[in-house]
């Protein structure tokens, strides 16, 4: 019996081996090529970023911080995504000093093209980071609606011609009331739906811009809207010295936000009203020096009164429990906030 079910055993892999399974030949790639121009100048957009956006894109690998340490996939998927964003693909590229880009090994299908250039309108500027990164269906409707369709075939090519337009920009100082200059804030931009609340902005780079040693900023690329512009008190910052030192002092208990036209909550925010294409300047971001005060206490755990020695505290508006400050617990369970508004 032994023998017979070795026999059978081995006709069912030679029968199997004899019919393989047919393998589905890969599409031959294309190629598209292109040039990006400014609407206002004429001139080649040079150095301006390509992608082509597919009309059904995969769901990037994304991971929350709050797993760290819990999710037993957390650290493949973080090197999924990291090794993507090292990598990179044949989606995207950067145009020549004459305005021209070219994508080669592009797999067939239907993409959106979308170019993007300091200082030019984007589709993307009026979503927040977490809209970007999520991607979902208003983000990449946006997207399509404004950017160019091409549908590339195997083994064709595509040509497409961009012409950027030249966004807003909203300019101003941030500075303490007694006129000294506030360097090293970085000021951002808020937009105002058609349901009254308000979103943050993505920076246009990868990384914000700072106030210069004169407390200088100029937020561009913007399209038309109501928006304002808040600040922070540069309480986070990294020091060096002498040698490999390098030390981070960062408490955000004493970030103090204003607001743009001297507002220090989110509900006393005035609008300022930007047009197509219109440079608006003067909007200053000021932080008051007097009448701030300091809220300070501890947390213990109810059971049995011990110093609960890790956590947050959130301060917030009494009205509208909008969370105006967050910080951490020292070890001992205490927490304090400095620089705080008179108010409830």
């Amino acid at each position: 019996m032994r023998k017979l079910a070795c026999v059978l055993f081995v006709f069912a892999c030679t029968l199997s081996a004899q019919q393989p399974t047919p393998a589905t030949p890969a599409l031959a790639a294309g190629q598209v090529t292109g040039r990006v121009s400014c609407g206002d100048t004429g001139q080649p957009a040079r150095f301006a970023t390509v992608q082509l956006v597919a009309e059904h894109p995969e769901a990037s690998p994304v991971f929350d911080p709050a797993t760290l340490g819990k999710n037993p996939d957390f650290e493949k998927t973080f090197a999924k995504a990291m090794t993507a964003a090292m990598k990179g693909n044949n989606l995207s590229t950067v145009t020549g000093l004459d305005g021209s880009f070219s994508l080669d090994k592009v797999p067939p299908g239907t993409y959106y093209v979308l170019a993007q250039l300091a200082g030019y309108q984007s589709p993307l500027s009026q979503f927040s980071v977490m809209e970007r990164v999520k991607a979902d269906d208003a983000t990449l409707k946006a997207v399509q609606g404004a950017t160019e369709k091409i549908i590339l075939q195997p083994n064709q090519a595509a040509y497409v011609e961009i012409r950027l337009e030249r966004g807003a920009s909203i300019s101003g100082i941030v500075h303490y009331d007694d006129g000294s200059p506030a360097p090293a804030v970085v000021p951002a931009l808020i937009v105002q739906g058609k349901d009254g609340k308000w979103k943050e902005l993505s920076a246009s780079g990868m990384l914000p811009a700072t106030t210069d040693d004169r407390g200088h900023y100029r937020i561009y690329g913007i399209a038309a809207g109501k928006y304002a512009v808040k600040a922070a008190l540069p309480t986070m910052q990294a020091m060096t010295g002498l040698g490999a030192n390098v030390s981070l002092h960062m408490n955000l208990g004493d970030a103090l936000i204003v607001y743009s036209g001297g507002a220090l909550r989110e509900k006393d925010i005035k609008p300022i009203e930007v047009g197509a294409g219109e440079d608006v300047e003067g909007i200053d971001v000021i932080f008051p020096l007097d009448n701030l005060h300091a809220v300070s206490g501890s947390v213990v755990a109810k059971a049995d009164n011990h110093a609960v020695d890790s956590g947050t505290i959130l301060l917030q508006d009494s009205d509208t429990k909008a969370t105006l400050r967050t910080a951490m617990l020292e070890s001992d369970g205490t927490f304090h906030f400095n620089y705080i508004p008179e108010g409830q």
